[in-house]
């Protein structure tokens, strides 16, 4: 099975999706997700924290994959493997990196050169332990 780490050169270098976009393509392919290329729009508001520097899109992307992959019933309020991965899924990142926010992650990794791309790598990384994690979970219910 495909990584979501493992498509980012695809979504993000060869591409001009900006990181959330990218993120969230990446899982779609790795993950197999049916979801529509004309929903991509829908992540195109959360790169560069929303263009203020606030929660890193990549983290958006991920999260609105997780989304995708594990809400349950009527949305994430009724979804609560959903509302665990994403928890784990922001903790680990903040735990690792000291924040979630992009303007924290974009003084650690940005490059000129490179963009984001080391940000998002590092992102999609504990992105794809923590849909294991679920995967695992929603196979054993």
């Amino acid at each position: 099975m495909a990584k979501v780490v493992d498509l980012l050169d695809k979504y993000y270098k060869q591409t001009n999706y900006n990181c959330a976009e990218a993120v969230f393509c990446a899982a779609r392919e790795a993950w197999n997700l049916d979801i529509p290329e004309e929903a991509v729009k829908m992540m195109a508001c959360f790169g560069g924290g929303m263009g203020t520097g606030i929660v890193c899109g990549a983290i958006s992307g991920g999260g609105a994959a997780l989304s995708c992959k594990f809400v349950e019933g009527d949305g994430g309020h009724t979804s609560p493997l959903l509302m665990d991965l994403t928890r784990k899924y922001i903790r680990r990142t903040r735990e690792a990196y000291g924040s979630e926010a992009c303007k924290d992650l974009r003084k650690q990794f940005h490059t000129p050169e490179e963009r984001c791309y080391h940000t998002i790598c590092k992102v999609a990384t504990i992105l794809d332990e923590v849909y294991e994690e679920g995967i695992k979970a929603s196979s054993a219910e």
